[in-house]
Parts: structure tokens; sequence; C-alpha cells
């Protein structure tokens, strides 16, 4: 009886183990096949960019995009995608083979296409196996309304590096790379979703298990005024065609003709709380063309052209004579006039040549750009005029009085305290901070980076010179400055001494209607040691230098219009050295100037400041300060009038 127990046990686990691995193995392969679980981020819209009247400048739109998943791209297969791929694409074969094998590597999805047709979608849905491991999904597609319009300031995006990658970010989605898009990425972005499908072993999709809906990023409203930036742009693109007919209407910037005007850049700074109002550099680039897709040479020439920097807060140049203020204050300020006179206010000869004997090797001779006499000047009259003689004999007063001293370098110290010589702080990413050179930095530069001198300074104990301080007094030698920091210290010198944080962006909102980041105005130090006799000097002839006859901004204003009175300004003309070696090694150096001017209005009351830098742009008279002057009259709320040039004045 136990045997025959036994017997009808494992007569029926016999049977049922046949039943399971025999009679029903279909049945449970399927289920097996259907019990597969694949999780599928959705990317989330990003916020908008409005400027300050609520004007968009970058948005969301929905789009269908090819994606092509990795996972599911076999050897034999991939070529063959590939090609079909690439024929949907505006993408080279090379391109879409490196996407494709990147998804391979990674495991995850691609998308090879970001805007497909309806009727490219029909054909990759009748034609699956044509396209294995593609899908066509909705995604959000970032748009840029006004093109080129205000791209320095925007920027674009663009899949994440390496570097993203291994900070935590994923793969797959999109990050800012440039301009606000990059500096408020994380308030931009918002969360992807995420939807839970069930799945085959083909991953084919049977059913949606669950979805978490992506939720869109914040809302950003910049400070900018999309009018003035629109008139901004245009002025430059007029005075950089200016600058070209001035010199040769038909020429192509490069190495070879160092000649021909080459950018414009410009900048519009509220000098009461640091508000950036506009800001560009022509010529500029469509942020579109990221979204569209950008083949690979492409995107070689327009890095060529260095399109995708800003150059209002990247371009570094030498200021000129618009840095004449600082020696202006410092004179004023430390009561430090000319070797020959007693004080500020006693004029001296504006000539046309300057002697000095100085013991080092600097250079005895120095001649003023008038390369005449010019008069009998005081201070006043020297900014006016912009004469090179008057600021030069400060700076070597300065010199005699107080070389080898702690107070050698109080005109760089006037100058740092307006917020040259380091980074201003805008909320834009790359910025850099330019250069205010001195005893210090030279002798830093003799250990650390010698070519930076030229090879007769290193033999020397110190290789700072007498004549690298009348050079500095100027805004040229080694003196390098950026747009916005001019602007900033332009804006704490008219306004009585506050240096505002340049920012770009105003508030953000969530999708709520909630303000989640408030950029408030913030000073980043008051110069206590200006005084308002000094504040009120330099108003006053900063408005001579753009209405008295003789200012060397005078011409460029006469068809300004009503107002005219309120508005002031310094011209600038900087002297670059540009050296190149020919064929035989032999080395040719050629000069080329860039035309700056600076302006303020009202003058009485500043609220705007405008700089206008040209490279290869000829002289601030004669070029800048009339690409300045619609800027201001729009600023002013006065009709535009067309650019002409000025007199050619330093």
């Amino acid at each position: 009886m136990l045997g025959l127990v036994f017997l009808a046990m494992f007569a029926a686990l016999t049977l049922r183990l046949w039943q399971i691995q025999v009679a029903s193995a279909t049945d449970y392969e399927a289920r097996a096949d259907n019990n597969q679980v694949k999780l599928v981020s959705t990317p989330a819209p990003r916020g908008e960019i409005r400027d300050r009247n609520g004007e968009l400048l970058a948005g969301t739109r929905s789009a269908l995009a090819a994606v092509v998943d990795g996972a599911l791209v076999t050897d034999d297969t991939e070529e063959e995608l590939i090609q079909q791929l690439a024929a949907f694409s505006p993408l080279t074969t090379a391109e879409v083979r490196a996407i494709v094998k990147d998804a391979r590597d990674r495991g995850d999805r691609r998308t090879v296409v970001s805007d497909i047709s309806e009727e490219a979608m029909q054909f990759i849905a009748e034609r699956k196996e044509l396209f294995p491991g593609v899908s066509v999904v909705p995604q959000p597609i970032r748009i840029y309304p006004e093109g080129e319009l205000a791209s320095d300031i925007l920027g674009y995006i663009g899949l994440p590096d390496q570097g993203d990658i291994d900070a935590g970010k994923s793969p797959t989605e999109l990050l800012g790379k440039a301009g606000i898009e990059k500096s408020y990425d994380d308030l931009l972005r918002g969360v992807q979703g995420t939807i839970k499908y069930q799945v085959n072993a083909r991953q084919t999709v049977l059913r949606v298990l669950n979805e978490d809906f992506p939720k869109a990023g914040a809302s950003l409203t910049l400070n900018i005024d999309l009018d003035l930036q629109r008139v901004v742009e245009q002025a430059l693109a007029d005075g950089l065609d200016l600058a070209r007919s001035e010199y040769d209407p038909d020429c192509v910037p490069s190495d070879e003709d160092t000649g021909c005007p080459v950018r414009a850049v410009g900048v519009v700074l509220n000098a009461t709380n640091g508000a950036v109002e506009a800001m560009a550099s022509v010529p500029t680039y469509d942020p579109n063309i990221f979204v569209d897709g950008i083949t690979t040479d492409e995107l070689e020439r327009l890095n060529s052209l260095a399109l995708f920097n800003n150059f209002a807060i990247q371009g570094e140049y030498a200021p000129a004579s618009t840095f004449k203020v600082v020696t202006y204050v410092t004179a004023m300020e430390e009561n430090i006039p000319p070797e020959e006179a007693n004080s500020v206010e006693d004029p001296i000869l504006c000539s046309g040549q300057l002697r000095k004997p100085f013991t080092d090797p600097s250079q005895r001779v120095w001649n003023n750009w008038t390369r005449v006499d010019d008069g009998m000047q005081s201070i006043h009259e020297a900014l006016m005029r912009s004469c090179n003689v008057y600021f030069w004999d400060v700076a070597y007063n300065l010199w005699q009085q107080y070389k080898n001293t702690a107070n050698e370098s109080l005109l760089q110290d006037w100058a740092r305290r307006f917020g040259f010589d380091a980074k201003t702080g805008i909320d834009l990413p790359f910025e850099k901070s330019g250069i205010i050179p001195d005893r210090e930095l030279f002798e830093r530069w003799k250990v650390e980076e010698p070519n930076r001198l030229a090879q007769f300074r290193l033999d020397l104990a110190s290789p700072w010179l007498g004549g690298d301080l009348l050079q500095a007094a100027v805004g040229q030698g080694s003196v390098v400055v950026t747009p916005i920091q001019l602007a900033t210290a332009y804006a704490a010198m008219v306004n009585g001494g506050t240096v505002w944080q340049p920012r770009v962006l105003d508030e953000a909102v969530n999708q709520d209607g909630e303000v989640v980041f408030k950029n408030e105005p913030t000073v980043l130090r008051q110069v206590d040691e200006l005084s308002a006799s000094t504040v009120k000097s330099l108003r006053r002839d900063l408005q001579a230098v753009v209405n008295n006859p003789r200012g060397t901004a005078h011409s460029a204003f006469v068809d300004f219009g009503p107002g005219v009175e309120q508005v002031g300004g310094k011209t600038g003309t900087a002297e670059v050295i540009k050296r190149q070696t020919d064929d035989d090694g032999n080395v040719i150096q050629d000069t080329v100037t860039t035309a700056l001017f600076a302006g303020v209005t009202p003058i009485n009351d500043p609220e705007h400041v405008v700089v206008v830098i040209i490279e290869r742009g000829g002289s601030g008279g004669g070029i800048a300060a009339p690409t300045a002057k619609p800027i201001l009259q729009h600023l002013m709320g006065v009709p535009v009038t067309d650019i002409n040039p000025g007199v050619e004045a330093d």
C-alpha cells in the first residue's frame, strides 16, 4: 500500500511537470515575454524667457522627434538604420552614425531628428522593419522667435558633455550651454516625466503601466528691453558698415587684412540699479540652429568667427581715452596736477609732443593725437579735447613723486575701486576679468609668464617702468577692459560712487505663478572717496565732449535733436599692435585701431550708460560716437536719425 501511494504521487508529479514543460510551454513563454517593464523619460518643456515688457524671447512648441533606442539596435541592423535615418536628418551620415553609436554604447535613447513632418512619421510607422529601435515621440522643441536678436544674452541649448554627465545630468536631457540658458539652467529645465511600459522580450510596447507627467521649468523675465535691443543691434550693424565703408566696403575681416573692421559691441546699463537693458555683439548667430540641427562644418565655421562669444563680457579691449576718466578722478581726488602746474585747474599747453627725461628705458618722446599744439588746457578742457599730453603729465608727476612707494599705484587703486581688474559678477557665464597693470603684476609675469614681456625687460631688476604708468593713464599699454566693466565703471563715476553688480535676470516665476527667484539689485561697493564736487565736475565735462563745438564727439551729435544737452560721453581710439610672421619668418608689425565711446544720459541725473566698441573701427569720434547716437536718441525719446561719420578724434 505504501509503495502504491508513492507510485501515485510520483505519477502525479511527473504528469504535472510534463504539463508545465511541454503542454503549456508556449503559453508560459508568452506570459514571460509579456512580463517585462521598461522606463522611458519624457522631456520637460523649458521655461519661457521674456523681456521686461513680456515680449517672448525663448519659448517651447510641441513637435515630433525620431528617437533611436540603442538597446534595440543590433550589429546586423545598425548600418542600414543609419542610412535610412540620414535621409530624414539635416545631419551627415557620419554625424548620424555617431549618435546611433553613442545610443548603443550607453544603451539608452538619443534624438536623431528633433522635428519631423507628418509624412516622415507615417513613413517610419509603415516601414518599421527599416527602422529597428526607432520610435516617433512627441517632445517639446525650444524656439527663439526673434532669431539672432539678443542671442548673446539668451545663449543656446545642447546635449550634455561628459562633464555634465559626470555631474549627474541625464545624457538625453538638453542643457543650457551659453547665456541665460546656461546661467539659469536649473530653473529653466523643469522636471522630466517617466512612462512605465509593459513590453515583451522584443521591447514591443504592450501597454502603459504608469505615467508621471513632466513639469515645465520656471519662466524668466529679463531686464532687457526688446525695443531698445533692436535699436542697439541695428546701430551696431550700421556702425560696422560705416567703418568698413570708410576703410574698404568690400573688405573681409582676416589676419591678412588687419585693417578691415571685424566686430561691433554694445552695452546699455542702468546706472541706478545695475540692470542690463541691452547687450549685443555683431555679427552674431541664430540659436535656432541648435534646435533645427547643425552640421559639423557649419559649427566649425561659426566657431572660427568666434560668433558664440559674448564680446560684451568676454571681449578684452584697450579702453584708450575712455579710461582718462579714471586718471581725471585720480588727479582731482589726490590733487595730482601735471608736473608743470600747481593745480589741476591750472592750464598747460596741450602740445603736439611731450618729452620726458626718464632714467629708465621708457620712451622719451610721446606724440599727442592732434600732432600739433592744441592750446592751453586745464583738466576740464583736456577731457573735452582728449589731450593725451595733460594726462601723461599727470601720470609722470605721480611717478616722480611716488615711484617705489605704496602710492605708486594710486591710479590703479582708483581703477579697481570702480570695478576694473575683476569680474563684475554679471549673471552670464564665461566673463573675463580684464587687466590693470602695475609693478606687482609685471614682476609676477617676469617669473611666471615671461613671454608676456619684451626681452629687454627681463634683464631689468624690475620690468615695470615709468612709461608703463603713462600708457596706463590713457588706457593703453597692458590695460584691457571688457565693455561691461567700462559701463559699470562709468555708471559708478556719474552716479556718485555706487558700483552696481550688472544683472540680466529680473525674476523667475514657476508654473503656479509663484516667484521662485528675485534677482535683487546688489551694490558691490560704495566708493566713499569719490567726492560730490568731482562727480559734478565730471558730468559737466562729459557733457562738453558732446555739446561743446570743440568736444571730440560734437560732430557725431549735431543732428541729435531735442535733448542733446542732456547727453555726455567720452571718445576713445585704441592703437593695437598686430604682430605677424611672413613666409620667411620675419616679424611684421601692423597698428590697427579700436573705436570706443562711452555715453551717459540724462547727464544731470544719470540713468543710462551706453558703451560702443568697434574692433578695427577707426576713431572714437569718427565711428564709435556716431554709432552710439541712435541708441542715445532712443533712450531720450527723440526720433532716431541715420548714422554718419563724425570728425576723426581720439
